[in-house]
């Protein structure tokens, strides 16, 4: 502790602040007023089981009451983080009262209105979206992030459910799952990093996350087949669809599984690029049949309708291959580094 003086002088200032006497400050330790007034003429210290009652009865820390010092710092922290929470509690309480009185304000007039309740549900289910991503923040004590994402989607499904209903429309399986990959394939890597997987699982992250969006889109493009009341899905649709998906799917096992260095990984991702860029085009034309040239029309002396998106092709595909082979030098040069230090470490 600090002299007996200044400690004295801090126990009477801190008294004082709270609006007790001697006696009030005594009765509620259960000790004397002697004993009171020792501690602040710096005469003697109280006993250590006593410290934290005065803390409680003085609404100071402990470090304060050992340092006979008030803690700024800390007290400035205390005030802030109080005034956040009546802010957030403020703003929580106008939302509540909004939210319920345009909610009410609708559920009247569209009994009054019509005698029945409909168009009110969109209302609830609008509503309910927009108290996922402004009120659920700020209610849910943990993993705030995945349950405001949770309740976003069930509350968007649940809107677009009751509009199909509402409209007697055909549409709600389309707009879900295209909501579902949408979503998916922005927020499914957060989610998979932030949820409990099996061990069978928790180390192909990257091998589920593609799983899921590939097979998402594929049923989006069957479900739109139907929808249009086509065949187009297994001549067109599934053909195109597995095709593209080979570009994203070729990078994500290079990058993720490859034991090979960072250049070798960066060159083959240029070399993956520019494969799939110079025969997409013939892939196309040999499924949609429509006539169009399977090659590159180019002709760097003739800059027209004709030539010059071959050109363009033509010119990405070589800066392509360009960059897949100085990265590839660069790997073949530290390997071959790597392998000149090996050997003199083991002369």
């Amino acid at each position: 502790m600090e002299d007996k003086k200044s400690f004295g002088d801090y126990i009477t200032k801190r008294r004082k602040e709270v609006g007790l006497t001697q006696r009030e400050f005594a009765e509620k330790l259960f000790v004397t007023e002697s004993a009171v007034s020792k501690w602040e003429r710096g005469i003697s210290y109280p006993d250590i089981a006593l410290i934290r009652d005065i803390c409680e009865i003085l609404n100071i820390s402990e470090h304060e009451l050992l340092t006979a010092s008030d803690d700024v710092q800390s007290r400035n922290s205390e005030r802030l983080a109080n005034k956040y929470i009546r802010m957030v509690n403020t703003y929580k309480n106008i939302l509540i009262f909004l939210y319920g009185i345009s909610l009410v304000t609708c559920f009247i007039c569209n009994l009054a209105v019509q005698h029945k309740l409909s168009w009110f549900f969109i209302v609830m289910a609008s509503e309910l979206t927009a108290i996922s991503l402004t009120l659920v923040p700020v209610l849910v004590p943990t993993k705030k992030a995945l349950l405001t994402l949770g309740s976003f989607t069930l509350s968007l499904s649940l809107l677009l459910l009751i509009c199909n209903i509402y409209t007697g429309g055909d549409w709600f399986i389309i707009s879900f799952v295209s909501v579902i990959f949408g979503l998916s394939l922005v927020f499914l890597p957060f989610i998979l990093h932030n949820i409990y997987l099996p061990s069978v699982f928790s180390d192909k992250k990257a091998l589920l996350y593609f799983t899921t969006e590939s097979l998402l889109l594929i049923l989006l493009i069957f479900l739109c087949s139907l929808y249009t009341k086509g065949s187009w899905f297994f001549s067109h649709g599934l053909p195109i669809a597995g095709f593209s998906l080979l570009l994203p799917w070729s990078i994500m096992l290079l990058i993720r599984y490859a034991r090979i260095n960072i250049f070798f990984k960066t060159a083959g991702c240029f070399a993956l690029v520019s494969a799939f860029d110079y025969t997409f085009q013939g892939f196309m034309h040999f499924i949609l049949k429509d006539g169009s040239s399977p090659d590159f029309q180019y002709d760097f002396t003739n800059w027209n309708d004709v030539t010059i998106n071959g050109n363009i092709n033509i010119i990405v595909f070589l800066l392509l291959l360009i960059f897949a082979v100085l990265f590839l030098a660069a790997g073949i040069a530290q390997c071959l580094n790597l392998f000149q230090v090996k050997k003199e470490t083991e002369k």
